[in-house]
């Protein structure tokens, strides 16, 4: 059996939202808050995916130029900072730790031969970029729990406020 009202039926989204009850604006509000700050996180992580992948190109492109290890590193180390800088910047520095003639330069010699690497520094070296990677990694992902968290409780307050 269905009640009817004296009230006209809304016709609009409009008027659905002005005949609605007042728990019903507070959740409308949340939600539409919540929307807003999911769009900014969405827009910020373009921004910052967009900025890292023109990092990467310019990295990629002044590590490509040739030359040795020690112009790499000189070219690499003229870029504005990256993660790609930093991580080149750790595994150098650990490298060079190793190594101490692998970066300078000798009169006789501008080029000196690559060092290797024993298997246990080589392992030293794996982990010290896989902290380094955690790292970055960390600091890309900052905004993303709260974009997870908004898209699982946006739904369930929708539902609430019917």
């Amino acid at each position: 059996m269905l009640l009817q009202v004296d009230a006209p039926a809304p016709l609009t989204p409009r008027d659905l939202l002005l005949m609605s009850s007042g728990e019903t604006m507070v959740i409308l509000g949340i939600i539409a808050l919540l929307s807003v700050a999911s769009w900014f996180i969405i827009g910020f992580k373009w921004w910052q995916f967009r900025r890292l992948a023109a990092q990467s190109e310019r990295f990629f492109a002044e590590l490509g130029r040739g030359g040795g290890l020690r112009e790499a590193y000189r070219s690499v180390m003229k870029l504005p900072p990256s993660p790609y800088n930093r991580l080149f910047r750790e595994g150098i520095s650990f490298y060079s730790g190793v190594h101490p003639a692998a970066l300078k330069e000798t009169e006789g010699n501008p080029a000196p031969t690559p060092f290797s690497l024993s298997d246990a520094q080589l392992e030293a070296l794996k982990m010290v970029l896989a902290k380094e990677v955690a790292s970055e990694r960390d600091a890309v992902a900052h905004y993303l729990p709260w974009l997870a968290t908004i898209g699982a409780v946006g739904p369930l307050l929708g539902l609430l406020g019917t």
